[in-house]
């Protein structure tokens, strides 16, 4: 029965997101006889571990829509397909496979991305193509400068800047270490989440030490070895994709984690299942979101949580990872804003989402800004890893011990330029 009620629920906030009236004096576009949506992930090269899983949580946010009858549209609904294509981790095909979607599939709205390069590149390609775009990955704070941010972007997963300075302030307020060293890849991602930790250590008055590997390291011995000479209390990860589970398997086969304490800035459930259950044990991350929020204080996320990983892990048999619900998440927005519109065009699509900026979500309420991320009640989630003895699945990886609230997660808006 409870199962029953909370499977209700998915469909129900589904419904109610997209059956937005339209605004009074609003020209409704003629009803299409299809919307389509663009999804482009990174299905191949080294976005490959999450890409598969951001285009499940798309493809059920579609699924969910036409299992009601369709997208409002006025008085009509209007049913959902979409067109998939591979950027290959490479930002030219990323570039010439938008303009596919844009010029020859036609489609209504594009959502994807795994990786922040490619992201920043279609961003300058929406500027010059009639498109709105939601990208669903976490992107590079450069992006939501004002002279950057293409008018009809939407990034829901906001930059990873926040990862950066979200786990610092955690470290500095919790653990209290004397010695911190941070090691992240030469990437936007991980510089990114450098700025981040550094504005929280100039916060609270906090020395750290930064240490970088180059694109394309795998072998990461050298580096770890130097930080286990340096005896730092806590050592912060910012690497991604393959190297994330490269690194998370190395700070352990090093003897690093059984030295220090490992604080890995964004995790997700293909890097914590990417690596042995030792290698993750007693690891501290903040994460998106986690698809188990058992013992969580907000009963009502961990139920809204509870319906939605059972209805995703029904369809594709297994559960959600962050990314998979954060594109679940774009991908409602992006028709959420077609439908207040009644129209494809990207103008009408900015408008109607910034006239009605709030949304519910599995991470609570969400409100976008004006730099076009959104504030959720719940930014992120701090958790700690499980060893072997603890875990009931292959899935069961982490605890969720507390979440980080407040804009502050954010950078200010008045330092990119609004």
């Amino acid at each position: 029965m409870k199962s029953s009620r909370r499977n209700k629920w998915v469909i129900l906030a589904a419904v109610i997101a997209l059956s937005v009236a339209l605004p009074m004096g609003a020209a409704a576009d003629k009803a299409p006889k299809e919307i389509k949506v663009g999804l482009m992930f990174g299905l191949t090269g080294a976005a490959s571990p999450v890409g598969p899983v951001q285009l499940d949580g798309a493809k059920l946010a579609i699924d969910e829509i036409n299992a009601v009858g369709g997208l409002n549209w006025g008085r009509k609904k209007v049913k959902i397909g979409f067109v998939v294509k591979d950027d290959e981790t490479k930002p030219d095909v990323a570039i010439r496979r938008f303009r596919e979607l844009v010029n020859e599939e036609k489609v209504h709205v594009i959502v994807g991305q795994t990786f922040a390069s490619i992201t920043a590149a279609l961003n300058k390609q929406v500027k010059k193509l009639n498109i709105a775009y939601f990208p669903v990955n976490v992107v590079a704070l450069k992006m939501f400068d004002k002279k950057e941010m293409a008018p009809s972007t939407f990034a829901v997963h906001g930059a990873a800047y926040s990862a950066g300075f979200g786990s610092a302030s955690y470290i500095i307020k919790n653990m209290k270490p004397k010695k911190i060293v941070f090691f992240g890849p030469a990437y936007a991602f991980g510089k990114d989440q450098w700025n981040g930790a550094r504005d929280a250590f100039e916060k609270y008055g906090i020395k750290a030490e930064y240490l970088e590997s180059p694109v394309g390291t795998s072998d990461f011995t050298s580096y770890l070895t130097k930080i286990i000479e340096m005896k730092p209390d806590v050592v912060m990860l910012a690497h991604w994709g393959n190297d994330a589970i490269n690194v998370l398997k190395q700070t352990y086969e090093t003897g690093l984690k059984g030295k220090t304490q490992i604080f890995f800035n964004w995790m997700t459930n293909v890097f914590g299942s990417g690596v042995p259950a030792e290698a993750l044990e007693g690891v501290y991350s903040l994460m998106s979101w986690y698809y188990d929020l058992s013992g969580f204080g907000d009963k009502e996320i961990v139920e809204q949580g509870r319906a939605f990983a059972e209805k995703f892990s029904r369809v594709y048999g297994y559960p959600p990872d962050p990314y998979s619900a954060m594109a679940y998440i774009g991908t409602h927005e992006a028709l959420r804003g077609l439908s207040i519109a009644q129209s494809s065009d990207p103008k009408k699509i900015t408008k109607a989402l910034m006239d009605n900026p709030t949304f519910q979500s599995m991470k609570g309420t969400a409100t976008w800004r004006a730099d076009r991320q959104p504030v959720f009640k719940y930014n992120a989630f701090i958790v700690v890893g499980k060893g072997a003895a603890e875990r009931k699945n292959r899935w069961d990886l982490v605890k969720v011990i507390g979440a980080y609230t407040g804009e502050d997660y954010l950078p200010p808006l008045s330092v990119l330029g609004y």
